[in-house]
């Protein structure tokens, strides 16, 4: 599938941060001009009612027509505001995850709520919206709920550690960044110094003000050529020493989005890397989680 017939798609519930999803989702699909899928996870077992009134054909077509109900009118409301949007929709029994994990094969963006009820948030975060930001093959945008209101939202920040993963972190920031007319901050943070390859000792006395220069190094590779690929966009970098997670959402607490890899370069690799698992757990604001394609 080329990438331009890629939808944006996002994942329905009925908590406030669903709805908060679709209206980022589909601002993304105007601005891209592409087809908005909505997605919704049709889980009897969430109703937890099989213990209390037993399971019956009866009881599934009314939670099935409730969720269809929700998915029409969602789609009625995105008609009314966003009349030329190509919107379609997706009902089925089965897995949030399995769903929006198979829609991610031919998506150009996954937007879920990063908390809510029922099939596609749970726990701090939500369930599914962690699982489907390690196992997605797009990029993953997770939207909070409540939105931080003390002051507006500004500029876009990315996550940059030098490695491949990162430099589609840095293409997919640079987009959102020209799209929405915003500037760029790409910040690198240490806590001691790159190693020069697996295995490789670090050593145990450093100079702190020389490592700084090489991190900064690290950045300034990373960097190169971008500014020319996007001229409309202000870039500026920056070197933080400190952890990652605390860095990048100290950054982008006003950041209209927060964007990261799903892995870093560390030794010990998970689904998702820890600075993506820290910063969904932690940041005020959207964050984006950039895998690399196949």
């Amino acid at each position: 599938m080329s990438t331009n017939t890629r939808s944006v798609v996002v994942g329905l519930d009925r908590s406030d941060q669903g709805r908060a999803a679709v209206e980022f989702a589909a601002a993304r699909a105007v601005r891209q001009h592409r087809p908005l899928r909505v997605v919704h996870a049709f889980e009897p077992s969430q109703y937890a009612v099989r213990s209390t009134v037993g399971w019956t054909q009866d009881l599934h077509g009314v939670l099935r027509n409730s969720a269809q109900r929700l998915v029409d009118e969602t789609t009625e409301v995105l008609a009314m505001v966003y009349p030329d949007l190509d919107v379609q929709a997706r009902l089925e029994p089965g897995s949030a995850v399995e769903m929006l994990v198979e829609e991610s094969e031919h998506a150009e963006t996954v937007v879920v709520g990063s908390r809510g009820s029922g099939g596609f948030a749970d726990l701090v975060i939500g369930s599914t919206t962690l699982h489907v930001a390690s196992l997605a093959r797009c990029p993953v945008v997770a939207v909070p709920w409540p939105p931080d209101n003390e002051s507006p939202r500004h500029g876009v920040v990315v996550g940059v550690d030098g490695s491949a993963l990162s430099e589609s972190a840095i293409e997919f920031a640079l987009q959102v960044a020209s799209e929405l007319d915003q500037p760029l901050l790409a910040l690198h943070a240490w806590t001691d110094p790159a190693r020069l390859g697996p295995g490789v000792m670090l050593p145990l006395v450093y100079d702190p003000a020389l490592v700084a220069d090489e991190e900064g190094l690290v950045l300034a590779e990373s960097m190169a050529g971008w500014a020319e690929k996007y001229p409309d966009v202000h870039i500026e970098n920056k070197v933080s020493r400190g952890h990652a997670v605390h860095a990048l959402v100290t950054e982008a607490r006003h950041a209209v989005l927060l964007v990261v890899g799903s892995r870093g370069r560390g030794s010990v690799r998970s689904l998702i890397g820890s600075v993506s698992h820290g910063v969904l757990h932690h940041a005020t604001g959207p964050v984006a989680v950039v895998h690399q394609r196949d």
